[in-house]
């Protein structure tokens, strides 16, 4: 299980990193840049509100084209979106990017907390989910802290650097190469 669990944790930890990197700094960032439309609660409750469709389109994909694909779709759809929003200079394409990262951020963890357990054979799958889960508590508290680092550089560059995580952790899931979908879980115990 060393080689799948290293595989997974990366993702989790990716993939927080990410999303704590992306949305604990953005806001405050285009707010001194003179985007002042992201100010107000109302447009944050348009972020939070476009990741429900995200979460139920991978639950649909969960159930459909299987948990690694549509893990692997919804972070590339995730990098895409921190890579359209680098290059995005209007505030209606950065709304746009802002939301498009919502929704595939959302529907990421959907998938991921859907995945993870289903890799673990039932006398480990708890630990391995706990263990996945304080990974991402790491990444979640390192993310804004490294950002404050690599901001100076320029803020397109921390996002970029979330895109290229987001990017590693498909090839991370990629070469887990275990589909659960479908599949009885105590079976799924010894590596593949």
């Amino acid at each position: 299980m060393r080689r799948r669990s290293l595989l997974i944790f990366t993702t989790w930890l990716f993939v927080s990193s990410a999303y704590y990197g992306v949305f604990v700094w953005l806001p405050s960032r285009l707010v001194t840049e003179g985007y002042g439309f992201v100010r107000g609660y109302g447009f944050l409750v348009l972020l939070a509100l476009a990741q429900v469709p995200g979460y139920a389109l991978a639950a649909l994909g969960l159930e459909t084209i299987g948990r690694r694909w549509t893990l692997m779709c919804f972070l590339v759809a995730s990098a895409a979106g921190c890579l359209v929003f680098i290059a995005a200079g209007q505030p209606l394409l950065i709304g746009a990017a802002l939301l498009g990262m919502s929704f595939a951020l959302l529907g990421t963890w959907g998938a991921l907390y859907a995945y993870t357990p289903e890799l673990y054979p039932t006398e480990l799958r708890a630990t391995g989910m706990g263990m996945a889960g304080a990974i991402a508590r790491f990444g979640g508290l390192l993310a804004p802290s490294a950002v404050g680092l690599i901001i100076g550089a320029g803020f397109e560059a921390a996002i970029g650097l979330f895109a290229a995580l987001l990017l590693l952790s498909t090839a991370a899931i990629g070469w887990i190469d275990v589909e659960t979908k479908g599949q009885p879980l105590d079976l799924l115990g010894g590596e593949r």
